[in-house]
């Protein structure tokens, strides 16, 4: 019976870490360090949705005017997120070259926050093990 709750605490505290780690990957910038993202609007960190849409002064058609007034490609995400109690727009733009940015839009002003060229995903995973290989020496 013991073993049966400690593997369940292990799974919890392994899906609790990986959201912790991916909200984390979200907000740092291209050399890995946390970016400090503060938008015109404050909001509670436990807003409904609606309330967050009530909140946002500008829409999503305003922030597709937005990106594609600065970035070339296809607009592939478009998402309003309350982010420690800033409401910004999360964007993504795949480019012809195969990249994507990520672009983090302030949900009042329209002010581009911040924007930074995604990594494909083999290359997130290759940096995590070697975060990993360092931890383990």
């Amino acid at each position: 019976m013991k073993k049966s709750y400690f593997v369940k605490s292990l799974v919890v505290l392994g899906l609790l870490t990986s959201v912790a780690v991916a909200n984390d990957i979200e907000m740092n910038d291209d050399d890995g360090k946390d970016m400090e993202i503060r938008s015109s609007v404050q909001i509670g960190e436990k807003a409904s949705e609606a309330d967050e849409v009530k909140a946002a002064k500008i829409s999503v058609g305003e922030v597709i005017t937005i990106l594609k007034a600065k970035f070339s490609g296809t607009i592939t995400k478009i998402e309003l997120e309350n982010e420690d109690g800033n409401l910004i727009y999360e964007g993504e733009v795949f480019q012809k070259d195969g990249k994507a940015i990520d672009i983090v839009i302030d949900a009042g002003s329209g002010k581009i926050l911040t924007s930074s060229v995604d990594k494909p995903d083999h290359e997130e995973e290759d940096e995590n093990e070697k975060d990993e290989e360092k931890e383990d020496e």
